[in-house]
């Protein structure tokens, strides 16, 4: 009996041995977080780097390697366009928005700006300049004809037109009309640009070509387009030359011009111009040897049809024909400008009637076949085939006869370097 006390006993203090030794355990794993020292001794290693604000993204355990172990920088502060998450390289910067755009971008609109300041340049001087100094389209460019010139970025700053700074072999300088630029692939002309205009074109490093005008960027087409395209304003059409009284074609033209003059007369020929394709007719009626009259015809499969009329009263044709028929040849034009002399042209004169009757080398008018003139020269073709000149020296006539109208022209091109071939009668 006392044995089995002993044991309850010794088993009851056990129990109250271990329930206070748990007590206490209890008590002090809860101490650290009321301890008020400690907290104090975490603030002040807090307030001792201010400088420093770390994120939780940057938060780096201790025993971390240092930044320069591992060849980053802690994040600064970043723009609106730049990833707080990506970490920069020390060695790089990067670039505003605007300089990471492909550089071809920036290329192109650099070279489509300076084809549209060449083109503006180059329809400002032809706008000004270009009928007096006989500026062209010449197989699609555009040519200086009187000095037998392309004209090009470096003509258009010495007149003033253009800064210099464009080489003249990067751009060529095109006249020519948008609608039939507007028929090839690739191109994107502007309304403004749909007739006879400057354009700049620039030829690309994949052999295509940029062009614009004035108004803006004309598009982009191949060089098989562009060369068709020049092709179109060729003004080579075969021999040119002077026509043959006595050929069947120098009476066909004939018969096409009486058929737009509505009367089929016959006509006082000064001359016919003409190549496989445009021809040019100065004549006059028989009734008014002084009312020249000048037309260009067009030939369509051999049928020849007045396309510009009335040269007489054009004082630059070369201009004004190349704007209507920017093919045609302008070497067909004779050297004499009608516009110039129409007013100046008579169609007899009778102190030389009266010369003539004197030196006896005719009896009356009426054996005059054709005569026309001015104040100063005549040229005469009398009924039985004899010619004349006539030239006043002192204000007298002077008469002087030649074999054709050739010799006429030179006789009177010699004392006056001038071509008179308006008034005289085509043999």
């Amino acid at each position: 009996m006392s044995n089995k006390k002993f044991r309850s006993v010794c088993l009851l203090t056990g129990i109250c041995a271990f329930l206070v030794s748990g007590c206490n355990f209890g008590s002090q794993e809860e101490t650290p977080e009321a301890d008020p020292p400690v907290q104090d001794t975490q603030q002040n290693i807090e307030t001792e780097t201010p400088d420093e604000e770390v994120t939780a993204e940057e938060n780096i355990p201790i025993g971390a390697p240092e930044e320069s172990e591992v060849g980053i920088i802690a994040p600064s502060i970043h723009t609106e366009d730049e990833s707080p998450k990506t970490p920069v390289s020390s060695s790089s910067k990067r670039e505003p928005v605007a300089d990471t755009k492909p550089f071809w971008q920036s290329e192109n609109t650099m070279q489509l700006n300076n084809l549209k300041s060449v083109a503006s340049a180059g329809q400002s001087a032809y706008n000004d300049l270009g009928t007096k100094l006989g500026w062209i389209c010449k197989n699609g460019k555009l040519y200086a004809y009187y000095t037998g010139q392309t004209v090009t970025t470096d003509t258009l700053v010495s007149n003033g037109y253009l800064e210099s700074g464009l080489s003249a072999d990067d751009y060529e300088i095109l006249l020519v009309d948008g609608r039939d630029l507007a028929e090839y692939e690739g191109a994107e002309v502007p309304a403004e640009s749909m007739n006879l205009c400057v354009f700049a074109a620039s030829k690309q490093s994949d052999g295509t070509y940029l062009l614009a005008s004035a108004a803006g960027r004309a598009g982009q087409i191949s060089s098989v387009s562009y060369n068709r395209l020049l092709a179109r304003y060729n003004q080579n059409h075969g021999t040119m030359g002077r026509l043959s009284s006595a050929s069947a074609e120098y009476g066909r033209i004939l018969n096409f011009v009486g058929l737009y003059e509505g009367s089929l007369e016959d006509y006082f020929v000064r001359e016919i111009r003409k190549d496989n394709k445009y021809a040019v007719v100065t004549f006059s009626s028989k009734k008014n040897t002084a009312d020249v009259k000048q037309h260009v015809l067009r030939n369509d499969n051999n049928f020849w049809e007045v396309v510009y009329t009335n040269l007489q009263n054009v004082y630059y044709p070369v201009t004004s024909i190349n704007r209507a028929l920017p093919d045609f040849n302008p070497s067909l034009l004779p050297d004499y400008n009608l516009a110039v002399w129409k007013n100046y042209i008579v169609r007899r004169d009778q102190s030389l009637v009266n010369t003539m009757i004197s030196k006896r080398l005719i009896t009356d008018e009426s054996q005059i076949y054709y005569q026309c003139g001015t104040d100063q020269y005549f040229y005469m073709v009398l009924t039985n085939g004899s010619r004349y000149v006539a030239y006043k020296i002192d204000g007298v006539w002077q008469i002087t006869h030649v074999n054709s109208d050739y010799e006429a022209n030179n006789f009177i091109s010699a004392r006056t370097g001038q071509d008179y071939g308006f008034i005289l009668l085509d043999d």
